[in-house]
């Protein structure tokens, strides 16, 4: 049975400082390894304790860290949602310079940003950042891109192309977080050759 009280993000929100698991980044990194060349960077935008960008860094990508939190091992404590200046002239001279093509990673807080969800304000900043072809894999709640009326905004922007398509979506155990019970998904967006949809498992 459904319960609206454990699964609602604005009862019982995914806390901002809930990492994502290891295990949960490590089936990521396995699955896209193969479907990205190692000249990629692999970007978080909010990467806490880097826990998405570890597998990548293992297998020799380089990657990229930033994170408002300055408690954190970030590369550069910036604030994505505010700092376009500076984070344009880091990727932008990079990914020229170098021919590098960039693949951003992104668990962010599902709530607290009024009646937007955390991760379509943060799609949109990527987007509104790095155009709608870059490739994107992005923790939402279930209610993202599901159960949306005809009236919904996130509706829209899925329908007329302000989002790119889905390439693929992976569903989590409503567990998978520490410390909350809530229902959630990765969406991959702009990495062709995936299965339109995985279930999390562990090796």
């Amino acid at each position: 049975m459904y319960n609206l009280r454990l699964n609602n993000y604005h009862l019982n929100p995914k806390r901002s400082n809930v990492y994502t698991p290891p295990k949960v980044s490590e089936f990521i990194c396995g699955l896209l390894k193969d479907k990205i060349d190692k000249k990629w960077i692999i970007f978080d935008p909010c990467c806490g304790k880097r826990n998405l960008l570890e597998p990548f860094e293992k297998v020799g990508y380089p990657s990229y860290g930033i994170d408002i939190d300055q408690n954190v091992p970030a590369d550069k404590h910036w604030d994505f949602l505010k700092d376009e200046s500076q984070i344009f002239k880091l990727f932008r001279i990079c990914i020229k310079k170098e021919d590098h093509k960039l693949l951003i990673l992104c668990n962010p807080p599902f709530n607290g940003y009024g009646q937007k969800l955390g991760s379509e304000v943060w799609l949109d900043r990527i987007i509104e950042l790095f155009g709608r072809d870059i490739p994107i894999v992005l923790f939402a709640p279930v209610g993202f891109c599901d159960n949306l009326t005809l009236q919904s905004r996130r509706w829209k922007k899925f329908k007329n192309g302000t989002y790119p398509p889905i390439s693929s979506r992976i569903t989590l155990p409503k567990n998978i977080f520490s410390g909350v019970v809530f229902h959630s998904e990765i969406l991959i967006f702009n990495i062709p050759n995936l299965q339109p949809h995985y279930f999390y498992h562990e090796n």
